[in-house]
């Protein structure tokens, strides 16, 4: 079972407080006295985690990519269709809840060593403080570029006008920050979940931060580190791949933790009638089928209630075409069955030419926090997992070496092994890669990092990184546009492309555009000012430091 995160223990920190000293204000100088005290700021610098990931940085920010688009006929302002502008909720949201977490972390840093506990207690605490804020800028300097640098607490009304930083210097103190913590936080056997920072997922995450450097900055010096913190964590031994893919998604829809493939994940807890404390997320509900009016059906067989989707996406044919014959995971990332009855939870298997299916990677089935609800729940989102790791490693290693390596490759075909349903660990002749150049290498690992982590908002930031992102979406756009609705059989007549074709599936052909008209859309909306996000509005008119947006929202 899932433990209690440490936004419940929080509140009864928060609890303590309040019954001892019941004010309007509790400065910090009377604040940080002891552990509860420290854990319940602490709590305040993991929120934006889940605030952020439960659906904005999940699914809003991350999709409208290769790996899927929205079937809704009616688009909404929403970053996935490329139609939003500079006052947009979403990004206002996630920019001021990255901040809000910067700030909190700030104010914890400034006064945790006035509590009265053990310096062991206090240093965790700070590590992951310290992480966390580093984590946020980078989520902000990912998204937009140059942006301010918040290392000290907002003290006066003044502080809120700050100029921005130049990215390079951003990477270089995230850079700096997570390194510093990892010395700090908890080893993840100690810990023995995923839900707090831990040493493994600080080395994780600053090995994706240097790719990120090295592609975003153009700096292929940073290949180097990358590689190294990749490295230092698969030498550790620690974690390993589940030789079951679809058992790791299983497993979070099941509220267990499984610390040797998901290193670090965003805390949810609790479903839309919990009465002790409500911290859900949202992210499943859209990438689960809308196959219910109702908020949720009835498992005839074993009467079990599922809860229904928002079926908000369909993946893409790209996507389904880019796995091979025998790859297990293509069936679990996106669903081979369609639901036939709205009150009544029966599958039907969808016809093998038919390509636009919903993405399957959550599976409502396997929920188990009771009484379901068609919006919210408590399944983690995942934000490291092993096999991003070596995936890491091997896309660093091959650029540090000009090309693949035994190590690069080893990497590699333990994710590949694993996908086709034999033992990560023993070498395969029949699925395992052999030598390639640097283009040949990269070009399979920009594939393979798709089919492996589709739908954990990798996808749009990769394809940034790697300096491909407007080509690929306009590619996609184009092949979508492309595809005829009416095609001839071989009797001669114009019959529907079974391509489209499912009876029961809900897909738009007969909507307003026409079907290939309304998937291109999103991608044809894609535009160079795109690459980034604009700063919002609120945060122009506010911060008079900040004179510019960036190219292409002013």
């Amino acid at each position: 079972m899932k433990r209690l995160p440490i936004l419940f223990l929080a509140a009864f920190a928060f609890t303590a407080c309040l019954d001892t000293e019941p004010e309007d204000f509790t400065s910090p100088s009377t604040w940080y006295k002891n552990q509860k005290e420290l854990e319940a700021s602490l709590a305040s610098v993991y929120d934006p985690l889940r605030n952020c990931y439960s659906t904005y940085l999940s699914v809003e920010f991350s999709q409208g990519t290769d790996e899927c688009f929205s079937k809704e006929s009616t688009p909404k302002l929403v970053p996935y269709y490329y139609n939003y502008d500079t006052g947009n909720n979403s990004v206002k949201e996630v920019w001021r809840g990255l901040y809000k977490g910067i700030d909190n972390a700030n104010v914890l840093l400034e006064n945790a060593d006035n509590a009265a506990c053990a310096p062991e207690i206090i240093r965790q605490i700070k590590g992951e403080a310290l992480f966390l804020r580093a984590y946020y800028h980078f989520l902000l300097t990912a998204y937009w570029g140059d942006v301010p640098l918040r290392l000290e607490s907002t003290k006066s009304a003044d502080d809120v006008h700050k100029p921005r930083t130049a990215s390079e210097t951003v990477y270089s103190t995230v850079i700096r920050d997570m390194a510093d913590a990892g010395e700090m936080v908890a080893d993840i056997q100690a810990l023995g979940f995923g839900g707090r920072v831990s040493k493994q997922a600080v080395k994780g995450i600053l090995a994706r931060v240097c790719l990120y450097a090295a592609g975003r900055l153009d700096k292929p010096e940073y290949y180097e580190q990358a590689r190294s913190w990749a490295w230092s964590l698969m030498e550790e031994g620690v974690h390993s791949l589940n030789p079951d893919f679809s058992d790791v998604f299983i497993k979070l829809m099941q509220d267990q933790y499984d610390i040797r493939e998901s290193i670090f994940e965003v805390e949810c807890y609790g479903n839309v009638e919990s009465t002790e404390m409500r911290e859900t997320g949202q992210f499943v509900a859209y990438y689960t089928p809308m196959y219910s009016k109702q908020d949720y059906c009835v498992d005839e067989k074993t009467k079990k209630s599922i809860a229904r989707g928002r079926g908000v996406f369909y993946t893409t044919p790209q996507l389904y075409d880019s796995y091979e014959d025998g790859d297990l995971r293509r069936d679990w990332t996106i669903m081979p069955y369609m639901y036939k009855n709205e009150a009544v939870w029966e599958q039907v298997p969808y016809n093998e030419p038919f390509r636009f299916r919903w993405p399957g990677k959550f599976r409502r089935e396997y929920e188990i926090n009771l009484p379901v609800y068609s919006w919210g729940n408590s399944t983690n989102y995942p934000l490291l997992r092993y096999s991003d790791v070596l995936l890491m490693f091997a896309e660093a290693d091959n650029m540090v070496n000009n090309g693949s390596t035994p190590e690069s490759l080893e990497a590699v075909n333990q994710v590949r092994r694993r996908a086709f349903g034999f033992d990560p660990l023993t070498p395969l002749a029949e699925v395992d890669l052999k030598a390639m150049s640097q283009s040949e290498f990269l070009e399979y690992i920009q594939a393979e990092r798709a089919r492996e982590l589709a739908f954990e908002s990798h996808r749009r930031l990769d394809l940034m990184r790697w300096g491909i992102f407007l080509e690929r979406m306009h590619e996609i756009g184009d092949e979508l546009a492309a595809i005829p609705v009416k095609v001839v059989n071989e009797s001669g007549q114009s019959v529907d492309n079974p391509i489209f074709t499912q009876s029961g599936s809900g897909f738009p052909m007969n909507s307003n555009p026409t079907g290939p008209e309304m998937m291109a859309r999103p991608f044809r909306n894609v535009d160079r000012k795109h690459l980034l996000m604009p700063i919002p509005e609120l945060e122009m008119s506010v911060n008079k430091a900040i004179t510019e947006n960036n190219p292409g929202w002013n």
